[in-house]
């Protein structure tokens, strides 16, 4: 943790009075800032302290576990949406509440209170699927930068590219990470894998989000097809093992027909798309080691996951993916896909060499409660900013 961090968490641990949280929770379920908003939510309620109004979709309170902890706030206002910049805003009591949070890069216009942006990366700039999104993206995120009075990074990587691209002062980007969630850290059973995974034998793992071109899917499979065809593997397995495909990506997969022809050819890849929790944690429970193909990220969820059940990762040389590695994990000496089936092989190796008990130090770092308590302190730094405390 950075001296910043250290000493935000080290004032969150003095006496503080309740404070009013309204949090934007509209993307609550929807993949990685789901997760992170997720995490985020049962940490702070885990705290105490805090009163918290979820900023949601109509709906979303009943799929939520702690829905009856919060208070709701409903509006159907689409993220990164024109009506969310310009109009959301004007549409909110804010001197009902002490601070707002929104979790991704758009913060609305007219916020009347101490607000805080988590901007978990900049792919919509570096990796854009669109020609028009680093034009808007690049407004969006310096515009929020500039009228937050807190910024949250999810990773040193994020952090040194949003001060890179707003110019604004260090003092104002704070390194705080995603937490690890508690479900992970639970014994799970063989019966939890998913059916098609159940008597597959060893296998390597990834976890897809989605298909977007940063997440490099067809790598992913060429890296796996080299892998096979190099029998270094049996220094460590009697069989190769097998490739299983999970996450709401996967679900993706039976619509490209480049990618299944391309699964189908090279063989023993197992498709099982989206998951549930219990079979989630069987799933990295289980792997010879999590495969994270990404040719960029801003944090990468599966790999901490994977770590929290003693799985090892396998990854390509990442920024932000290279600060959550331990000595069990291996990063590929560059991004070729070469390189990355030589680092699955390493990677078997290291995962037979090591056991599979999770690094209770390195996951401490990544606790709901820990990573809540950091959020916290800065809540409490943005309110004495505006001199609200």
């Amino acid at each position: 943790m950075d001296a910043q961090s250290c000493q935000l968490a080290t004032q969150a641990k003095e006496p503080r009075p309740s404070l009013k949280l309204l949090l934007d929770a509209r993307k609550l379920g929807d993949g990685g800032i789901g997760v992170y908003l997720e995490n985020l939510i049962c940490g702070l309620l885990d705290g105490g302290d805090i009163e918290i109004t979820l900023l949601s979709r109509p709906g979303a309170d009943e799929s939520f576990s702690r829905a009856q902890e919060v208070a709701w706030l409903f509006d159907a206002s689409p993220c990164y949406s024109l009506d969310e910049l310009l109009f959301l805003g004007r549409r909110i009591e804010f001197s009902r509440y002490d601070i707002f949070h929104t979790p991704h890069y758009v913060l609305p216009i007219g916020v009347a209170i101490p607000s805080v942006v988590t901007v978990h990366d900049l792919i919509h700039i570096e990796q854009p699927e669109r020609f028009f999104y680093p034009w808007v993206s690049r407004r969006l995120i310096r515009s929020s930068v500039a009228r937050a009075d807190r910024v949250l990074a999810v990773s040193g990587a994020t952090r040194r590219a949003v001060l890179d691209l707003t110019g604004v002062d260090g003092a104002k980007v704070l390194h705080v990470p995603n937490a690890v969630a508690p479900f992970l850290k639970g014994p799970s059973s063989i019966l939890d894998l998913p059916t098609e995974v159940q008597g597959a034998g060893s296998f390597f793992l990834s976890v897809l989000s989605n298909l977007k071109p940063h997440k490099a899917p067809r790598d992913l499979l060429l890296a796996f097809r080299n892998f096979r065809r190099d029998t270094l593997w049996r220094r460590v397995a009697a069989t190769c093992p097998k490739l299983v495909i999970a996450g709401y990506g996967a679900a993706e997969f039976s619509q490209s027909r480049e990618l299944s022809r391309l699964a189908e050819e090279i063989g023993d890849v197992v498709v099982v798309g989206a998951v549930s929790p219990s079979q989630l944690s069987a799933l990295y429970a289980k792997a010879a080691a999590l495969v994270v193909p990404s040719r960029l990220e801003g944090f990468c969820l599966p790999a901490l996951e994977a770590q929290s059940r003693g799985t090892p990762v396998v990854c390509r040389p990442i920024a932000a993916l290279q600060e959550l590695l331990t000595e069990r994990d291996t990063a590929a000496a560059d991004v070729s896909i070469d390189a990355l089936a030589a680092a699955m092989r390493t990677g078997l190796e290291c995962g037979a060499a090591h056991g599979r008990q999770p690094i209770a130090g390195h996951l401490e770092r990544y606790s709901t409660r820990r990573v809540a308590d950091e959020v916290r302190a800065v809540y409490e730094d943005a309110l004495r900013s505006r001199g609200a405390r």
